[in-house]
Formats: structure tokens, sequence, C-alpha cells
């Protein structure tokens, strides 16, 4: 009888072992425009935020953002493909992923029917996918089928506008963020100092709503709605400053509340802002500065949305162009373009703060990290 619950136990033991190993790491996909351009993959360990084996996962693939379907194994990759001289090079490519090997295996692939894909996003309710053009005219809308492929159906808006400095002599839509609901896309316009608000039909269709225009000169880049749906928070790259903006769900308004300089006071040098990334818990707010090299940590008032610095850390690299938190909120990565490096920091659950790990990951040009949990 010993012997036989003596071995249950042992049984036991190996699949709860089992079960926190998988728990405790995560894949993560990491786009690497260089030269071969491809989307690699490792493994990190949530505990220690150690790196694994760095692997391609798909080869010949020019992408800077990538997405994940809702509910689907299913990456998307905003991508410039090879095309005849004068066409619109912008497409999207859907992967399936194998949660257990990591791999990724072609799905689908459509035009943007624009040029210089940038930013991507998928729809909560995983009926359509969103990009914009930096290089290009604006922003469309791929729709996706029940299964997650894309549709070769595009709705299109063209940006209009310009700003006042030599990088704003047109429109250069930069990130978008969709609405929990899915009926609204914002989009950080860095050209014309404007979110813009589109709404979205059922079938994916784009259509004007409103703009919020940024001070002169500021530069949206990226956006991003806390979990709540109320407030959206925008990171301007070229007065290196964040906005904390209400939402109105049911207009598709928005209204400014309150800006904080993304910078120490002290800090006289040239610097532009990148990435912002909310805690999954909406407790804190993180935002990337290329040239300081460093994070901004900042405390999110649950009453009021309102931001408040808790420090400054440095990302022990150069120009920090993505930042990005495991679905856990365990792990926070810290992709340096420059420096050919991710790091990872451990996060402070109480507090937000960052405390680097040890852990330091060797990469072409990281652009930016998916986190895909081990199955």
């Amino acid at each position: 009888m010993k012997i036989l619950m003596s071995g249950c136990l042992a049984i036991a033991s190996v699949l709860l072992s089992l079960q926190t190993t998988q728990a405790e790491q995560q894949w993560i996909y990491i786009a690497s425009p260089a030269k071969p351009a491809v989307i690699y993959r490792c493994v990190l360990d949530l505990n220690t935020g150690q790196f694994g084996k760095l692997e391609i996962a798909a080869d010949d693939v020019r992408t800077g953002f990538m997405a994940l379907h809702p509910t689907k194994p299913i990456l998307y990759a905003g991508t410039s493909e090879k095309v005849e001289k004068g066409a619109p090079n912008g497409f999207v490519r859907a992967y399936r992923i194998n949660k257990k090997s990591g791999g990724l295996s072609l799905l689908s692939i459509a035009p943007t029917e624009d040029k210089g894909t940038t930013h991507i996003e998928v729809s909560p309710l995983g009926n359509v996918v969103l990009v914009c053009h930096y290089g290009g005219e604006g922003t469309s809308a791929i729709p996706l089928n029940p299964k997650g492929e894309l549709i070769k159906k595009v709705s299109k808006i063209k940006h209009e506008g310009s700003g006042g400095t030599k990088r704003q002599t047109r429109p250069h839509p930069h990130g978008v963020a969709i609405h929990k609901g899915g009926k609204f896309v914002c989009v950080a316009d860095l050209g014309n100092d404007h979110i813009e608000v589109f709404s979205i039909s059922k079938e994916g269709e784009l259509s004007k709503c409103s703009f919020w225009e940024s001070a002169p000169g500021a530069g949206p880049r990226h956006v991003s709605f806390h979990p709540n749906g109320k407030w959206l928070y925008c990171i301007n790259e070229l007065d290196n400053t964040l906005v904390l903006l209400d939402f109105d769900a049911k207009s598709g308004k928005l209204k400014e509340i309150q800006t904080i300089n993304t910078l120490p006071e002290d800090f006289k040098g040239t610097s532009y802002t990148a990435e912002i990334a909310i805690h999954p818990n909406g407790k804190f707010l993180y935002g990337s500065n290329r040239g300081h090299n460093s994070t901004v940590v900042c405390k999110i008032d649950q009453k009021n949305g309102r931001l408040s610095v808790v420090e400054h850390e440095p990302t022990q690299g150069d120009h920090p162009r993505f930042i990005g938190i495991d679905p856990t909120g365990s792990v926070y990565l810290a992709a340096n373009m420059n420096a050919n490096s991710i790091v990872s920091f451990h996060v402070d659950q109480k507090t937000g703060a960052l405390k680097p790990s040890g852990h330091t990951l060797e990469i072409a040009r990281p652009m930016c990290v998916l986190f895909v949990t081990k199955k």
C-alpha cells in the first residue's frame, strides 16, 4: 500500500512539475528585418528572465510589427514584399503557431493596397486586422474569415494634413489601437499631429469618425488602451511626452486630460520616444526613450487614469525601439535595436519598478516581440 501511494505521489509530482514548467515558459517571436530578414523564436523563462536557444521560425519575411489573434494560435505580420516598381508593397501575412514546437506555417497573405507597412493590430472580436503605413498614405482594414485567414478585401482611408517640423510635411500613420468593443480604432499619426478615430463595421469597413490634435510638433507615435477601455494613452515621439485621453465608447471622441514628460528634468541630450506598454493589471504604464535609452515607469491612478512617474530605468542598450510585458506581468523586455540585443527585467508587482534579470539575448535589429504561452 505504501509503495502504491508513493508511486502515485511521484507521478502527481511529475505532472505538477510539467504544468508548472509550461506555465513558467513563453515562446517569444521576434521581428528581425536585418540580413536575412526573418522572424526568430526562442523560449523565455518567466522565473529567471533567461532566454533559450534562438531559432528561425519564418524566413524571408521583412516585418517590423506583428500581432496575435485574440483566440486562435495565429500570428499576423505587417510586411514589405517584393513587387513591381511603383506598386504598393504593403502586405499582411498570417502564420499558424505550433505552440509545442514553436514553428510557424504560412496560412494566407493579403495586400494592404498601400506601402510602407508599419504597425498592426487584430480586433478583439477576431474579425479584422488593422494596419497603418508610415511610408504610405493611411490605414487599411483587412477582414478575417472564421478560421482567422485573411480575406483579400481592403477598406482603406487616406490620412490628410501636416505638422510644423521637418518630419511632418505629410501624414505618417505610425500606431493603431483597437477599442475592446471592436467598433473603433485609434491611429497615431506622427506627420499631422493627430490621433485619427475610425469606426469599424462588422464587415471590416472603415469610416471617419473624429480626431484629436496634439500640441504642435508633438508627433504622436503609438497609442494603447487601458484594459477598462475608458482611457487611451499616447506616446509622442518628437516632444517626448505621454498623454492621457478619455475615450467615449459611444461617440468615438477623445478628450485630453493630462500630459507628462518621459525624460528626467535634468536630461539635456537628444532623445525620441518609441513604444508604450500597459501592465496586464492596468496599474502601471511603460514608455521607451531612444537616446536617453531608458524606460519611464509610471503608476496609473485607478480612479482617473492619471500618471505619476515611478522611475527611469536604463534599458542597457542603445535605441529601445520596442518594449513589452509578458501576459502574466512578470517579465519586461527591452529590445535595443542599435545594440542588437533584448534585455529582460523582473517587474515589481506592487510598484511596477523594473529590476534587470542579468540575462540578454543577442539578436540582429530586434524590432518587435510577441509572447505566446508554451504548450
